[in-house]
């Protein structure tokens, strides 16, 4: 038979489950003729090692699609254990290294890397993540699930997986980032089908609250322990439920002594515009933070990490009952902000949204609800007014 390279080469591929041009020349060899120009009788095709690795030069994507057929099949073939999940073996699978390499240069976090590990790993071995409080117990694990090769893992894999999270009535997002980002990277056809949007269920945190009690317990062991995380958080607190990073941002030229006002820079989320915005400073804590304001530069000098660490260390000692339920450390701040403003200015949306910079509405569903008996207390009070 002629030797025509654009059908024979993949052929040779898939027959010898190799892309070795050395192999492949071979192959030709044994299988495709030509007619000698000299004596007219058949002779075997040669065909040298560099001409097959131009061809594929020549030809990307069809490499590509061959390397990716060879790689599924040596996988369907292999018997795999939970050992290449163990000890760092995961990370060292091909696929799933290039994908980390491919979030590194999209700039990803390493926190956000090592949850998208967690994640993954999890999924393919049909473990459901567990509910705040149940880290004690055992995974549930997906009923005839097995075991997945990250490789071998498909959209079908991914849309049942996420179909038992939702019927489970467990967070999805992260997991669904996970799996869309992955199969992505694995070029799968048709991975956006996997929704990014945040959870249906809005305001699980809205009725977070604690006592003013609390709040200066809390402050009185911040102060004892680091001075900055201390004064971070009070700072949050006291001028309007400030984000993370535009506290710790925060810096003494922007404060104006003689309005007690500082402008931050803040934004609402990742893909949100940065927003300028002028906060109060109360006078009682404006004394406090004065000597800072004095010495210029950043008001703070901690970083997120070790911040997040003390407050989630503060929260176990000082309100443990509530601190499973604090996603965010800092965040928690904002919260509380709403919650504290809203009972002292008896119940003034209007007024508090403003002060935080949030829409009516956005407060109501996320930050400032209440519960039947604060409502009953609330309506006592003033129905005695009447």
């Amino acid at each position: 038979m002629r030797y025509k390279p654009r059908r024979d080469i993949p052929l040779a591929v898939r027959e010898l489950k190799s892309l070795s041009p050395t192999e492949i020349c071979k192959w030709v060899r044994n299988h495709r003729t030509k007619v000698d120009s000299k004596t007219g009788k058949r002779i075997q095709v040669k065909r040298k090692p560099p001409s097959i690795s131009m061809f594929f030069q020549r030809n990307p994507e069809l490499y590509k699609q061959l390397k990716s057929e060879i790689e599924e099949e040596k996988i369907d073939e292999t018997q795999i254990s939970e050992t290449i999940f163990l000890n760092g073996n995961f990370q060292k699978i091909p696929c799933v290294e290039k994908w980390v390499l491919q979030l590194r240069a999209r700039g990803a976090k390493e926190s956000s890397i090592k949850n998208f590990l967690g994640n993954l790993r999890r999924i393919c071995l049909g473990r459901l993540p567990r509910k705040k409080g149940e880290r004690a117990k055992p995974y549930e694990l997906i009923e005839n699930w097995g075991l997945k090769h990250p490789r071998a893992l498909t959209l079908e894999d991914c849309l049942r997986y996420t179909s038992e999270l939702i019927k489970r009535e467990l967070p999805s997002r992260e997991h669904r980032l996970t799996m869309r980002n992955f199969l992505k990277s694995r070029n799968v056809a048709e991975w956006d089908t996997i929704s990014g949007k945040l959870e249906k269920q809005k305001g699980q945190y809205a009725h977070l609250y604690t006592p003013k009690e609390n709040i200066e317990k809390i402050f009185e062991w911040l102060k004892a322990v680091n001075y900055d995380a201390y004064l971070a958080t009070k700072f949050s607190f006291k001028c309007g439920g400030i984000r993370l990073t535009a506290t710790l941002n925060a810096e003494a030229q922007y404060v104006n002594e003689e309005d007690k006002t500082i402008i931050v820079f803040e934004k609402a989320n990742r893909n949100a515009p940065k927003r300028r915005i002028t906060k109060e400073i109360p006078d009682n804590f404006f004394k406090e933070l004065l000597p800072r304001i004095k010495n210029g530069g950043k008001l703070f000098k901690i970083e997120k990490a070790e911040l997040t660490r003390i407050l989630r260390a503060c929260y176990k000692a000082v309100i443990p009952e509530l601190e499973a339920n604090i996603p965010m450390p800092f965040h928690f701040w904002r919260h509380q902000f709403a919650q504290h403003m809203l009972r002292a200015t008896d119940w003034n949306y209007a007024l508090v949204a403003d002060l935080g910079g949030w829409k009516l509405q956005t407060l109501q569903d996320y930050y400032g609800a209440f519960d039947r008996k604060t409502l009953k207390e609330y309506a006592r009070k003033k129905l005695a007014g009447i």
